[in-house]
């Protein structure tokens, strides 16, 4: 079965090249990819409603006939307008923007019948749906239908026609033997294809039977690198470099600061190779810590490298160890994938011979090409955006390579010892001196003319905002990034709005974060993406709409964003209209408490193993699906002892199911 799965995704019939090169971008690479963009919920199709049963706002499938059909407007932004009539006479009117190919689609011929599913709007004595999806009625089947979010410009729809073929795909291949093998296809056919009487305590069944064989892997893949932890390594004291470093700075260590340091200095100097994880709260100064460590290794003559998961991160990580070093006269250089040839070269040559002594980039710094003439401190940030895996390959560029990987992401202690086991932990919490707590309210919706006024007397001040919102499609519930980003751009016509999302090309995320931090526009409308390594100190406002669809630990790291200078930074949680008691409890306490490891606590608490379908946050060390914040129960149910009960043949399979659950590399 995992030979299917392992199948390239070009397999699939109505995926060409170009389709396929998208996915890939969004890391769809197999048939197994695919089967694990799971439904964010289901439509029950079991009746359909006439259109005089329809109510307003409320989704809903609908059976009729193409009455008429018009076209308006000009070019590729054209408009197809459809009336439908139902079997009782009613109308409705469908409405597709930017359509101009579905005018030529024979389906939707006068007198042809389809079915469609949307969300009705009543105006003007009619009723009319905007972009609902639709299928000719004979291949429509009553029942639950999954809902799946879009993927690579694709639409929920047309993803699930693909999924459709990867299933078939699958259900085709031979008897399995194998009980992982069954259960698998059990736990993929009930949650893509379930049965006409949908029971959701089977789905929830299936989700936690994937999430157990992804930890059972991740599992399995950490007690393999165990083997290679323990090992002799150069030791390195605390040298002149150092010293110079630590007189340098504008400050003293804090007490969190010096902590870790004297951690890491022993580490360095026991002989062994170092395998720490430091886990420091959002502005705690992690990048000081690693400064020292690198300077310790340059003071011996040997090399530093420190990886990030995207080129913003790594480029401001440049920048403010360029600043900490050039005094000491040492060269630190960056390396993405944006590095031009002629620069490459001349840096991988630096690099080979020992006269560049300090690195920073993206995965780039993984490539075969890229040769340490003594490499003796990898350091990785942000470390959970990368997978078990990638974590160490940095180390492989060297012999003995000591291992320094950060996090501002806060993860309950008792979840930190089982997901990162082959590390030792650091915590550093508190604030770099001159920084004060970020002021945080919760917003009802109907506030927003005041919060408006506000935002205009911070402006009026040279502050930035910025402006999270849940999602980038306008086809989910809720208002998207640009649908949001336009509505502020004509509340305030003063200003330059800019909108940013994860799918936006590398240098157009670079260009937007850099006219936002250089004041050319002074208000952003982003996803998470901006929730690690954007820093801007003249930020003072983020408001995070839909606050209660995050988790507390995230909903922290985007406060983060703020309160990054002297001035008093602000954070708005702005509330859903239909708040649960668990939910306002949550925003409460994330009002009421600045520390990101009692507010992962208090997550975990609140949310326990989690109650939600396709609820997803940010992946940690890599995981499709297990969520830290989420599944904390079952992290603590199956840990090493678990897996040590397993039968060698068990512990075969495991690594053969590898290559299907292979731990994710977030790009940027």
């Amino acid at each position: 079965m995992y030979a299917v799965l392992t199948q390239p995704i070009s397999i699939l019939e109505g995926v060409g090249p170009a389709l396929a090169k998208r996915l890939q971008q969004r890391q769809v690479i197999t048939l197994g990819d695919l089967l694990l963009h799971l439904p964010k919920s289901y439509h029950d199709d079991r009746q359909s409603l006439s259109i005089a049963q329809l109510q307003t706002g409320v989704s809903a499938r609908v059976h009729g006939k193409v009455l008429n059909k018009q076209q308006r407007g000009f070019g590729q932004k054209q408009s197809l307008h459809l009336q439908l009539v139902d079997d009782a006479g009613d109308l409705l009117t469908l409405t597709f923007f930017n359509a101009a190919y579905m005018m030529r689609d024979q389906r939707l011929t006068e007198g042809r019948k389809i079915t469609v599913r949307g969300v009705p709007e009543h105006w003007q004595g009619r009723w009319q749906m905007s972009h609902p999806e639709w299928q000719v009625i004979e291949r429509f089947q009553a029942g639950f239908s999954p809902v799946y979010g879009s993927l690579a410009g694709m639409s929920g729809l047309r993803i699930s026609g693909f999924i459709a073929k990867a299933m078939q795909q699958l259900q085709g291949c031979s008897p399995l033997d194998s009980v992982l093998d069954r259960t698998l296809l059990q736990a993929l056919t009930t949650i893509h294809t379930p049965e006409h009487d949908l029971d959701m305590s089977m789905i929830a069944r299936a989700h936690q039977r994937l999430k157990v064989e992804e930890w059972l892997v991740y599992l399995h893949a950490l007690q393999l690198q165990r083997a290679d932890i323990v090992q002799p390594a150069s030791i390195y004291h605390n040298g002149a470099i150092v010293q110079q470093l630590l007189q340098q700075l504008p400050f003293q260590l804090t007490a969190a600061q010096a902590a870790v340091w004297q951690d890491i200095t022993k580490d360095l100097a026991k002989g062994e190779r170092m395998h720490r994880l430091l886990q420091g709260d959002v502005g705690a100064g992690k990048t000081v810590i690693a400064a020292l460590a690198a300077a310790m290794v340059i003071a011996d003559g040997a090399q530093a490298a420190l990886m990030a998961p995207t080129e913003v991160l790594a480029t401001q990580h440049h920048v403010t160890l360029q600043g900490l070093f050039a005094p000491l006269g040492i060269e630190v250089a960056l390396l993405t994938g944006s590095t031009g040839i002629k620069a490459r070269r001349q840096l991988l040559e630096n690099l080979a011979d020992g006269r560049l002594s300090l690195l920073i980039g993206t995965h780039a710094l993984l490539t075969e090409d890229v040769r340490f003439h003594h490499l003796a401190l990898a350091m990785v940030d942000e470390q959970h955006r990368f997978g078990v895996q990638q974590r160490w390959f940095l180390t492989e560029k060297g012999a003995s390579v000591h291992l320094l990987a950060m996090t501002a992401t806060p993860i309950p202690r008792s979840l930190a010892m089982a997901i990162y086991g082959d590390m030792d932990l650091s915590l550093m919490q508190g604030l770099p001196p001159g920084r004060k707590p970020i002021e945080t309210r919760v917003l009802a919706q109907e506030k927003f003319p005041e919060l408006l006024a506000g935002m205009q007397r911070l402006l009026a001040q040279d502050g930035r905002i910025y402006w999270i919102v849940p999602r980038i499609d306008d086809d989910e519930a809720g208002i998207s990034v640009g649908q949001r980003a336009e509505l502020l751009q004509q509340q305030l016509p003063e200003e330059r709005v800019l909108a940013l999302h994860g799918r936006m090309k590398p240098k157009e995320k670079h260009q937007v974060l850099s006219d936002f931090a250089s004041g050319q526009a002074r208000v952003l409308v982003s996803t998470t993406v901006v929730e690690v390594g954007v820093n801007v100190p003249e930020a003072r406002l983020i408001v995070i709409e839909q606050a209660e669809q995050y988790g507390l630990a995230q909903l922290h790291q985007l406060r983060g964003r703020v309160g990054r200078s002297s001035e008093q930074g602000y954070c708005l949680l702005v509330a859903g209209s239909e708040l649960s008691t668990t939910a306002m409890q949550r925003l409460q306490k994330m009002r009421d408490c600045h520390d990101g490891l009692e507010l992962a606590e208090m997550d975990l608490q609140l949310r326990g193993a989690g109650d939600a379908i396709g609820v997803r946050q940010s992946g940690e060390a890599g995981f499709r699906l297990l969520d830290p914040a989420l599944d904390g129960a079952l992290i603590r149910s199956y840990d090493l002892a678990t897996l040590n009960r397993l039968s060698p043949k068990q512990k075969m399979e495991l690594t053969a199911i590898s290559t299907f659950w292979r731990p994710t590399m977030m790009h940027e």
